[in-house]
């Protein structure tokens, strides 16, 4: 696949909330202006994961895990970079250009 252009990963990062898309797989509780919840890819307790909707992003402080919706889906869905924007553009209605 051809490097696709920052303006369309831009874009498909926009249309797919970190928020609404994490909420799918995990609980999230809001804890001021983020979020937290028990990270999906390790066991725990007590929720270490913490997502920030500000700069769409996550990171785990138990096992390291981060990034942005692109990251997440691709850890959580076993996919590939490209498996997951082709993932992510049928969620939100986007065409890859």
């Amino acid at each position: 696949m051809a490097r696709l252009p920052d303006s369309f990963l831009d874009n498909l990062r926009m249309s797919n909330d970190i928020v609404s898309v994490m909420s799918t797989y995990v609980n999230i509780k809001r804890t001021g202006r983020d979020y937290v919840c028990a990270c999906p890819f390790h066991s725990e307790k007590t929720p270490s994961c913490h997502i920030y909707s500000e700069t769409q992003s996550f990171y785990c402080f138990g096992c390291g895990a981060g990034g942005d919706v692109i990251t997440f889906i691709m850890k959580a869905e076993n996919l590939s970079y490209t498996q997951a924007l082709d993932f992510l553009a049928k969620r939100a209605g986007v065409t890859i250009p």
